[in-house]
């Protein structure tokens, strides 16, 4: 299928290496260009990145297929992947680009596009992009006459309009925040905008070296953020993600809160403001149940959808509504964006948290989770698990098991070599066994051999 070239986050890959090979790359720029320019040459299109060393080497390869297509480039240099989806829709750009691996570690790269409205391509325009991309009549674009031009800085807008979310709000004086930007797109522009509402951030991994990215920092890693934050008096933290889409939380104690628990936050505050429209909320198959309830008993529907903020932003966008989010924590705003955006996410949260007097961990205790356990199995390929019929027979055993009192979820990751198993039900032991036993015959039958 052509649409293999993209995942639930747009093309992942190891640079160099198939689908980001030089020859894939400048196909892939040539297909942007001539798929999402529209009728009114020059094509526009704006390319961001996140810090990662391979950024402008991938840059260099998607512009030499954008320009062979007559496109006009913008280099944005290091922009986070809001911040892109923003300029593309304000700036007047055919296409965004996005060069990043968003939490993946700084070996892996990848590629998310977006279109001149600011919403990531959906599976028809990937579906084509892929078409044309993987078509192997098709022939290379010329090298490129002259090297890129230099880089614009483009961020002023996108932190003009985020700063909105803070309307109104006057920071209390002795209010501490401690942030970690992962060494990451929002190591200039997260402490930028904390100062510029009022803040004056305690901040973390804002240093990158094109390596660093993600290591033991950021989202994937909020040990070090939940110290500190005990360490320093905090009254909370916030870690962001390499690319800047999405935020985990700390609270004054140094636990971790729950995606969940921050979209359930956000639900209420919108609705108080009378901005949840339709009183409904969409969240994605991973979410727990308790998120379910709580919404429920405040009067909001939950609506479900696939994995991943597209999956999601596509249901809120058919349902008409103003919010959804997932467990990781991306939590999209109709308002805002149509992408999710980790530093829109943590001035809600500050608002919620300074308006209602009240601390996080309070906030996020009003989640009751039912027990959950998610284990990943790092795998070979992706066989469809019809065809592994051991794995089979265990899930259909642990969804008669649990009989309606629970939820068993097994899926591939889409952006990473993982087969993620995911089971909720009413006791934390009996989930943790039915949990370990799919998993260990997932490693067995699919897993990365010694």
């Amino acid at each position: 299928m052509h649409t293999e070239l993209f995942g639930t986050d747009g093309v992942r890959g190891r640079p160099g290496t198939p689908p980001l090979d030089e020859r894939t790359l400048a196909r892939l720029g040539t297909a942007i260009a001539r798929t999402l320019g529209g009728d009114d040459p020059p094509i526009r299109v704006c390319i961001g990145r996140d810090t990662r060393e391979s950024g402008p080497w991938i840059a260099t390869h998607l512009v030499r297929g954008l320009i062979g297509a007559g496109a006009e480039v913008t280099d944005a240099g290091v922009l986070s992947t809001p911040a892109v989806a923003h300029v593309t829709r304000e700036g007047g750009f055919h296409a965004g680009i996005v060069i990043s691996a968003s939490h993946n570690p700084f070996q892996d790269n990848g590629v998310k596009v977006f279109t001149r409205s600011g919403e990531k391509a959906d599976d028809a325009v990937e579906a084509r992009l892929a078409a044309f991309t993987v078509d192997d009549a098709g022939s290379m674009p010329p090298p490129l006459a002259t090297p890129p031009g230099e880089t614009v800085s483009l961020v002023d807008g996108y932190l003009t309009h985020t700063r909105r979310l803070f309307d109104g709000v006057t920071v209390p004086a002795d209010f501490r925040l401690i942030i970690d930007c992962a060494n990451g797109a929002t190591s200039q522009i997260a402490p930028q905008l904390c100062r510029d509402v009022g803040f004056d951030p305690i901040v973390m991994h804002d240093r990158p070296d094109g390596r660093n990215i993600n290591f033991e920092c950021g989202s994937t890693h909020p040990e070090g953020l939940a110290r500190a934050a005990v360490e320093q008096g905090c009254r909370l933290g916030a870690a962001f993600d390499g690319d800047g889409d999405r935020v985990v939380f700390v609270d004054h104690r140094g636990a971790v809160i729950d995606g969940d628990a921050v979209l359930l936050i956000a639900a209420r505050r919108l609705a108080a403001a009378g901005r949840l429209r339709h009183r409904g909320v969409v969240a994605t198959v991973m979410s727990n149940i308790g998120l379910e309830h709580a919404l429920r008993a405040d009067d909001i529907e939950m609506y479900r959808c696939a994995v991943g903020d597209r999956a999601v932003w596509s249901e809120m966008a058919t349902r008409g509504l103003a919010l959804g989010g997932e467990q990781s924590g991306h939590v999209i705003v109709a308002d805002h964006l149509p992408t999710g955006d980790g530093l829109a996410t943590a001035l809600l949260v500050l608002r919620a948290v300074i308006e209602t007097g009240r601390e996080l961990a309070e906030l996020a205790a009003e989640l009751v989770s039912s027990p959950q356990v998610l284990l990943n199995v790092q795998v070979r390929e992706r066989i469809p698990l019809a065809d592994v019929p051991e794995v089979s027979r265990l899930v259909a055993a642990a969804e008669r098991q649990l009989a309606g009192a629970g939820r068993v979820l097994v899926r591939y990751s889409g952006t990473e070599p993982l087969l993620r198993v995911m089971i909720e039900g009413p006791d934390q032991a009996t989930i943790q066994r039915l949990a370990e036993g799919i998993a260990g015959q997932v490693h067995a039958d699919l897993g990365v051999r010694p």
